[in-house]
């Protein structure tokens, strides 16, 4: 029986809106976890062993890319509720493998599960990507994906202040004690097992009018594969490929020089407020990629000029503040939370988190205005033209942590990820200003099912197969709209 509470849609398991939610929780237990435990530097281990995190986490990003790229096949093959818990067992390979390491200082276990890992955080993430983006209606498209992301952020959160209370008042350049292993291990296995049996399968899901999210048509492992492989085709996707590449390059920065600069419970405290502070910031951008008075283009300019002014400006700001970082050499004295230069630090760190972060609501924002298609969703969750959004973003990160692992002086570290933000900003606006419509409910998408209150907005009435012909009032529009339902047929 459905359960109705105030200022929420219906509490009901095959609703949009909470399988959504359900999805946020997977990935607060599994990438929310890792970012805490990466933003600790070196993996939440001794400073000594950040080399080797490095290098696990480069094996963990390069195997992420291809895993990614075939993800959105998989997820539509077997479904949400199989490939979520799998990833999500991949996740808890890492961990334990951290645990291990700090332990015995022997790498091999690592290694292999920064493998696992890879493949584990693809099927994760394009199962996030495909929810938020394909049970989501066009309007309610930002508040989807920033429930998912911040919904990640709060396990973050969690991750963030199990250990800085149990080492408040270690100021040596040390790792965390066991039982915050433990603490994560738990909480990741029980988020796998609630995965299993609450996401459901697509072809279930009710709208709160009563429409389905989708026509969804079986269809076999090899098609599913072709389908993948042919949206490879999207030039506009490739064009975003730089923007991208830096997506989670923040992650590896941030971790890397807070591990270098600062001791394990200033450390601990820079990670746990930067991912506070990155849910209401992610509220605030909500609220402009959902502005209901402004048009989706509008809404886009908007929201990459609040986003993308920071993010250069901080970026510049790491550059300038490292220029005469040696890291070959220790510091001779690492920042505590009682130090003067702490506020300055302090500052900054948040500004690039915050600002580096909504980067991804952007991302999956401009790409959910693409398409309406669950099956296309998957495959841009998962596939762009010569790799995928996570894969690619995978890649970024794998050929940050490689730099890493071999000591790049991090002026030049900070000035490549600059790059690559100031090259994906001007891309976004390019593709804000010719390239987003104002909907893509009748672009002639096969599998597309139009809520109510669409079709009531647009006077259209009739069958789904009137509507994909019709496609608007006008004739003109309608000529449009059968012309693009033949692309859609060919790239489906």
């Amino acid at each position: 029986m459905a359960i109705k509470v105030p200022g929420i849609p219906e509490l009901r398991l095959h609703s949009p809106f909470w399988q959504n939610i359900i999805m946020g929780y997977l990935v607060a237990l599994t990438a929310g976890l890792y970012v805490a435990l990466n933003l600790l530097g070196a993996g939440g281990g001794r400073p000594n062993n950040a080399q080797t995190v490095q290098i696990v986490n480069a094996t963990l990003c390069s195997v992420w890319f291809f895993s990614s790229s075939f993800g959105g096949s998989v997820l539509n093959t077997i479904g949400p509720a199989v490939t979520a818990p799998l990833g999500v067992c991949g996740y808890m390979v890492y961990v334990g493998s951290l645990w291990y390491f700090d332990a015995t200082g022997k790498e091999g276990f690592p290694i292999a599960a920064g493998v696992l890992i890879g493949i584990g955080s693809g099927l994760v993430f394009v199962t996030m990507g495909y929810i938020a983006m394909s049970y989501s209606e066009e309007d309610n498209r930002g508040s989807f994906i920033t429930m998912s992301i911040n919904i990640q952020a709060c396990g973050s959160i969690v991750g963030g202040i199990i250990p800085l209370i149990i080492n408040r008042d270690s100021t040596v350049a040390a790792g965390v004690p066991p039982s915050v292993y433990i603490i994560f291990l738990v909480l990741q296995g029980t988020g796998a097992v609630a995965g299993f049996f609450l996401l459901q399968d697509p072809a279930t899901i009710i709208r709160d009018d009563g429409t389905p999210i989708a026509a969804i048509k079986a269809r076999g492992f090899v098609q599913e594969l072709k389908a993948n492989l042919e949206i490879f085709t999207d030039w506009k996707l490739l064009l975003m490929v730089p923007a991208f590449l830096p997506a989670e390059c923040f992650l590896v920065y941030g971790g890397s020089v807070n591990a270098y600069h600062n001791n394990l419970r200033t450390r601990c405290l820079l990670g746990f407020i930067s991912v506070v502070l990155q849910v209401p910031f992610g509220y605030g951008l909500q609220l402009i990629l959902d502005h209901k008075a402004w048009h989706r283009r509008t809404r886009a300019f908007i929201g990459l000029a609040v986003v993308g002014i920071p993010l250069i400006g901080a970026w510049i700001w790491e550059i300038v503040r490292t220029r005469n970082y040696d890291r070959h050499a220790t510091p001779g004295h690492l920042t505590d939370w009682t130090d003067g230069e702490f506020v300055a630090i302090f500052f900054l760190f948040m500004l690039n988190w915050i600002a580096s972060s909504l980067w991804q609501y952007l991302i999956l924002y401009y790409l959910g205005c693409f398409t309406n298609s669950p099956r296309k969703a998957a495959n841009y969750a998962a596939s762009i033209p010569l790799g995928v959004f996570r894969g690619f973003l995978g890649a970024g990160e794998a050929i940050c942590f490689g730099l890493d692992s071999i000591g790049i002086p991090y002026i030049k570290e900070a000035g490549g990820i600059f790059a690559f933000y100031t090259t994906g900003v001007l891309i976004f606006l390019y593709m804000a200003a010719f390239h987003i419509e104002e909907t893509k409910y009748f672009s002639g998408e096969e599998d597309v099912v139009i809520p109510k209150h669409v079709l009531e907005e647009h006077a259209v009435v009739g069958s789904r197969g009137d509507e994909n012909q019709s496609g608007s009032k006008d004739g003109e529009t309608q000529q449009k709209g059968s012309a693009l339902e033949k692309v859609a047929d060919a790239s489906i």
